[in-house]
Parts: structure tokens; sequence; C-alpha cells
């Protein structure tokens, strides 16, 4: 028996005289191996589904097999034709004799899954076309309300659907797929020897309590202005990139969109915070040569760094969409910094609605762009003014409300919080002058008689360097509050491990 020959393009045009891709003769070798060999349909049980055939007599036929099957009974000329004998579609294909030709072009050990692919292939195909036409036809007809950018990215959109099919195509899964795969992240963290599943954050007591950040994860990180919240999230995009550079666990490419800062700004404080070298001398170029030749051979090795930034400002949440789509195309990132939430553009911007209801629909686009492209999402997000009124002004969730549903679509929220920050606008100038150096002096009978004497500088001086990282929410765990240390010249975060640690 001759094997069927795919046709590549077809007969019948759609509108637009575009030709239609399909392949009848796979379609007919396919259906009549499953009538002759049931088991052949789990060779093509995992991705093909009736809609996917091109002859609707096909797809009615295929639903009819595999509903058989699913029962228990034999799929075949007789069992069929009894199951679809008063369907009017199946007496127009003159029943037993439709049934009969396929199982004629069909066989027993036909590559089932081959052929299954041919028919998979074209419908992918024809909704290429499809994409393609009403492109065309909208782009063509434009109207007041068509913004074509917007056009843009729905269409890059199914693409992009289109693209991640692959060979599942279907949402409904039972417990086995999702079983084996904790059961094989589980095995692979055991086998690595590290308790990291995630992306690594590069603090250490972070990366314990979360075990990295999680893919598929919207991770908010909140904080009043001048916390540190940009410098932290540099730190963690910095730290997973490296890990990626040296191949450990945890690594990841990292996409970065900043709307408030532009691309040379951040890498100035990538820059610092690698070299160890303040930002204003960087800036005022306050350094000998070999400070230079230093600084040179740092910013040498940090352009090798897998940090993708994106610096457009006025970003719509459509367009972060479709470019973060492109950076997981072209660079495979595994990790999306966003900064910040409050800056993006809703969907509906400047047609009437309230700021709450465009902040919603922005959190829960962040979510579904975390699913959709299975990586850990951090969008930094300011917190209300209600902080600055209490007498303890470390963040609580109650101060995100404010902001639509950023709380409840999160999976991860967390705090920074500074106590020396707020010292430092409480305590009059000349004080904290002296507070200073008195501590700089590293005279510890002065520095502990004043502590004794002053309350204020005993606070100083415990949280002087410190920052809190406050866990607030964790869908998949534990809160808690993690200790770090902050470099403000450099703009840098370190683990905690104690007093020295801190600075003083």
């Amino acid at each position: 028996m001759a094997t069927p020959v795919e046709k590549n393009a077809a007969v019948i045009p759609l509108p637009g005289a575009l030709p239609v891709p399909y392949s009848l003769e796979a379609e007919e070798a396919l259906l009549g191996a499953l009538l002759l060999n049931n088991q052949l349909l789990s060779a093509v049980d995992d991705f093909l589904r009736p809609d996917h055939f091109y002859k609707p007599a096909h797809a009615q036929l295929y639903s009819a097999i595999h509903k058989l099957i699913d029962r228990s009974q034999v799929a075949d000329v007789v069992t069929v034709t009894d199951f679809l004998g008063s369907a009017d579609w199946f007496k127009e294909m003159q029943g037993k004799t439709f049934l009969d030709t396929l199982v004629g072009h069909g066989s027993s050990v036909l590559p089932a899954r081959n052929y299954g692919q041919i028919v998979y292939n074209h419908y992918l195909a024809r909704q290429l076309v499809q994409v393609g036409q009403g492109l065309a036809q909208a782009a063509s007809q434009p109207t007041p309300e068509a913004d074509p950018k917007k056009l843009i990215g729905q269409t890059e959109q199914q693409l992009f659907s289109l693209a991640s099919l692959g060979e599942l195509d279907r949402n409904m899964k039972d417990l086995r797929g999702p079983l084996n795969s904790v059961l094989e992240a589980a095995h692979a963290a055991r086998k690595r020897g590290t308790e990291m599943v995630g992306v690594a954050s590069g603090f250490t007591d972070l990366d314990r309590v979360l075990g990295g950040l999680q893919n598929s994860d919207l991770i908010i990180l909140a904080a009043r202005p001048a916390m540190g919240k940009t410098s932290f999230a540099l730190n963690m995009a910095l730290h997973a990139a490296q890990y990626h550079l040296q191949e450990r666990p945890g690594g990841a490419p990292v996409g970065v969109f900043s709307l408030e800062m532009s691309a040379e700004q951040l890498a100035a404080r990538l820059l610092s915070s690698l070299a160890n070298v303040s930002a204003t001398d960087i800036q005022r170029g306050k350094f000998d040569a070999p400070g230079m030749q230093n600084l040179a051979a740092v910013a040498s090795d940090l352009s090798e760094t897998p940090i993708y930034i994106d610096d457009s400002p006025m970003l719509t949440i459509d367009a972060l969409r479709s470019r973060a789509r492109r950076l997981k195309r072209l660079y495979n990132v595994g990790l999306l910094v966003v900064d910040y939430l409050q800056l993006i553009r809703g969907p509906n911007a400047g047609k009437g609605d309230n700021r709450v209801q465009e902040i919603t629909e922005i959190s829960l686009a962040l979510k579904s762009i975390a699913r959709e492209l299975n990586v850990p999402v951090i969008a930094l997000s300011q917190l209300s003014r209600a902080v600055e009124s209490r007498d303890n002004k470390r963040p609580q969730l109650s101060d995100l409300r404010e902001s639509g549903s950023i709380e409840q679509d999160a999976d991860l929220v967390m705090f920074l919080y500074r106590d020396d920050y707020y010292l430092e606008k409480e305590i009059p100038k000349d004080q904290l002058d002296h507070f200073k150096a008195t501590v700089a002096s590293g005279d510890e009978v002065a520095i502990r008689t004043l502590a004794d004497k002053d309350k204020q500088f005993k606070r100083y001086k415990d949280y002087r360097g410190l920052a809190e990282l406050i866990i607030g929410k964790n869908r998949k765990g534990a809160t808690s509050t993690i200790q770090l240390v902050f470099d403000g010249p450099t703009t840098t975060f370190r683990d905690y491990s104690g007093p020295n640690n801190a600075g003083y």
C-alpha cells in the first residue's frame, strides 16, 4: 500500500486567495489505523484533538473512536457503525462504506504518531493563516478605537499561544504529571545537595526560607521611597545572573523593566555594587589610574552578565507583556524585575477607569505573565503614606490595600524597612553628627557610656547599617523577618552575620 503523501498547501482557498494547509491522506491513514488497532490511540492522545482535523467527518469520527475506547469498548467498523448509526452526518457519508474506505487506507502497524503530527502541524498552519488574515483585515480597516500597538500585542499573544502549544495541548491534567514534576524537582535538588529549587536571590537566609524565587510566582517587593527597593531588586538580579554564568544552582538570565531609571543609571548602580566603589565617586571620577583600571576590569566582567534592561518610560502592560515574551524567546530569561508597578499604564489608561481598578488589572496581568512564561516576576511597589503616620513604621499588608488587588494576586509579598532612615530624619543634625563621630572613633568606653545615657544613640548604634526584609505573605510557606546589611554609598545589600558585618 502506498504511503500517504503530505500536502504542504492546498486546494480550497480561504478568502484573500490564501491556500488552506491540510492533508486528507494523513487524516485517513490515521483514522484507518485506529480502527484496525485501538492501542495506537495512546500514540496521539496526548496532543491530538478532534478540532485538529480539517475534514469535519474525520473530526467527528475521531471523537467517536475516542469515546468508545474511553468506555473500554472496542472501536472498529462494527461498533462505530452502531455508535454513529443515527447521526445525520454519518448517514450522509454512507456510514459503513465510509469506514471500510478508511480501513483500506490504514494499517495496524502504521506510525500513527507521525501521521498524527502531520494532522496537528497542518492545524497549526491553518491557525497561522487565520491569525494573519485577521491581522491584515484589522490593519487595513482601522477604526478610532483600534490602536495599532494593541493590535500588535494581541497578535503576538496569539502567536505565542500557538508556539507554546507544543506536544501537550490540554489544560486538563490528572495528578500523575504534576506529581512526577514535583518528584523530579525533589530528586534533582537532592542530587545537587542544595535546597535551592527556584531562582537564587543570592541572600542566604532568604533562599533558605523560600528555596529560591519560584517559577510562575508574582513577588511584590514594597517599601516607602528611599528604602532601597530598586537596589535590593538589582542585587537579586545580579546574583541570579552571576550564578547562571558560574553554572551554580539557581542561576538564570534576568530581564529588567525600569520605568523610572535609565539603563545607564542601573548600570552605574550595578557597577558600584560589584566594584564596591561609591556611586558618587564613579559619577565624579574620583579615582587614581589604578582605581580606574580596576573599575574598567569590573565593568568588563559585568558586561558579560546576562542582564537585559528595558528602560522605556510610560510602558503599558500590554507592551510589557509583549517584550517579556520576546526576552523569554530570545534569551530564555528565568527572572523578570519590574520597577515599579505604579508606573505601568493599564490597558484602559485615560479612558475614565479609576486608578484602583487600573492597578488591579496591572497586578492580574503581571501574575498572568509569570504563569505564561513560567518565571518569577518581581514587581516593585510603593506603599501608602499611612506608614508615616504610625509610631511603628514597619510596613504591613494593609499598606498595600489602597492599591487594588496587589496583596490578593501576589504569591509572595516582601517589605524593606530601615530603621536608621527614620532615625536620621528624627535626630537633629548636630546630635546625629556627634553620634556618628562617637561610633567612628571606635572608643568602646565612650560608645558604651553614650548608649547607657541616650536611648536614641543606643537605637542608632544597634540599627545603623541594618535593614529588615519582612516577608508579609508567603503562599507556599511561612512568613518571617530577615536581617540584612545595607551599604548606602554603594547601594548594596549583603547577608547579615553579626554586628561587625553591619559596620560597627
